[in-house]
């Protein structure tokens, strides 16, 4: 099946963005944070690590207790909302996370440390019915330029996803 040529001139339009780079704002997690995820979630549920700073502080060489892993990862709906809204805003009703290509922790991330997300297009696919595959390569990256971590994040587009977004030329 052919793209009909309103899909074709999305293509191309999205096509010019890929490259395009924007940050989301600063954010925090702290410590109380931390324990809610470990007691909701499970990860991290009794590690010293995670929920006691003064003892992560002394054994393990961070300075203090580290976030979990995925707790960092469920901050990444809300800081690449963040980024996109500068570089492609859609209707998330007409975007589903696809999944990810490519999930790495760099880097431990101290509780109570700032960071942010770096977020660039980096790849789009045409699908059938004027849809559209978007990857996303994505980090969390500390104040100092520390990447904690790293993301290659696909969204599927559908038709709808996009409408309203190229009334005007890209930036």
């Amino acid at each position: 099946m052919q793209p009909t040529p309103d899909a074709e001139a999305m293509l191309a339009q999205l096509r010019g963005r890929i490259g395009r780079e924007a940050h989301s704002e600063w954010h925090r997690i702290t410590q109380d944070m931390v324990a809610r995820y470990a007691e909701l979630s499970g990860d991290g549920e009794g590690e010293w690590i995670h929920l006691d700073p003064e003892r992560a502080a002394r054994e393990a060489g961070y300075g203090g207790a580290i976030v979990q892993g995925f707790f960092q990862v469920s901050h990444l709906i809300k800081l690449s909302g963040e980024a996109m809204r500068s570089l492609l805003p859609f209707d998330t009703n007409h975007a589903l996370n696809y999944g990810f290509d490519r999930l790495r922790f760099v880097r431990p991330m101290p509780v109570g440390a700032r960071f942010r997300a770096r977020v660039r297009i980096a790849e789009v696919t045409p699908k059938p019915g004027d849809s559209f595959l978007l990857k996303e390569a994505l980090q969390l990256e500390l104040e100092d330029g520390t990447v904690t971590l790293a993301a290659d994040w696909l969204f599927f587009l559908g038709p709808r996803a996009l409408a309203g977004t190229f009334d005007a030329p890209p930036a």
